[in-house]
Parts: structure tokens; C-alpha cells; sequence
């Protein structure tokens, strides 16, 4: 296998996880709001809150940690081979891409795009 078909793969891998890791951080946070809202509001006891929110809080912040990486190993592809012209250019197209790729990009990483 070529060093070329090797590297993309390794992008498109890196990526997938970048996407993977935003969509986890914004549910996992989402889902501990919702319970702090539902133990606020009585209707979920506190240890029933605790039992959720403690691994809800351990996603979010491996969420993040792994979103420090791939966005490491991203912005070393993109300075590499750049998206665009400009450092400004560059990220702007990458948080356009990302944000589309957030709801389109299937779960799987076998799945096809419709």
C-alpha cells in the first residue's frame, strides 16, 4: 500500500474520530444537563442523578481529551497540505466542513453518505 493511501486513510480515520468525539461531547452534556434539570425539578432522586451524571461526566471529558487529539493530528495535516490560502482561510473552511460533517456524517464508519 502506498504512503499516500496510507496518510489518507490515517486523515479520514483521525477525522471520523474528530466528528465522533464533538457529537459524544455535545450528548453527553446535553444528557447531564437534562438530568440536573429533572433533579432540580424533583423529579429524579439525587442518587439516581449521581449514578448518571458520574459516567456522563467521564464521557464528556474523554470526549475532550480525545478532541485535543485528533485536533492535534488535524492541524498538522492542514498545515501540510492546506485547505486554503491563509491560516484565517484554512480554519474557516475546516469549521464549515465540520460543522456539516457533525450532522451528515454517518455513525458508522462503513456507512455511505445518501
Amino acid at each position: 500500500m502506498p504512503y499516500e493511501q496510507v496518510a489518507s486513510t490515517r486523515r479520514r480515520t483521525s477525522y471520523r474520530l474528530h466528528v465522533l468525539s464533538w457529537r459524544l461531547a455535545f450528548l453527553a452534556g446535553a444528557l447531564a444537563a437534562l438530568t440536573q434539570m429533572l433533579r432540580a425539578n424533583h423529579v429524579i432522586g439525587h442518587l439516581a442523578s449521581v449514578v448518571v451524571v458520574v459516567p456522563l461526566v467521564a464521557v464528556f471529558g474523554g470526549s475532550l481529551f480525545l478532541l485535543l487529539v485528533t485536533g492535534a493530528i488535524q492541524a498538522a495535516h492542514f498545515s501540510v497540505d492546506p485547505l486554503g490560502r491563509g491560516a484565517l482561510q484554512r480554519q474557516v473552511r475546516f469549521s464549515r466542513m465540520l460543522l456539516v460533517d457533525l450532522v451528515t456524517l454517518p455513525w458508522s464508519p462503513n456507512a455511505r453518505r445518501e
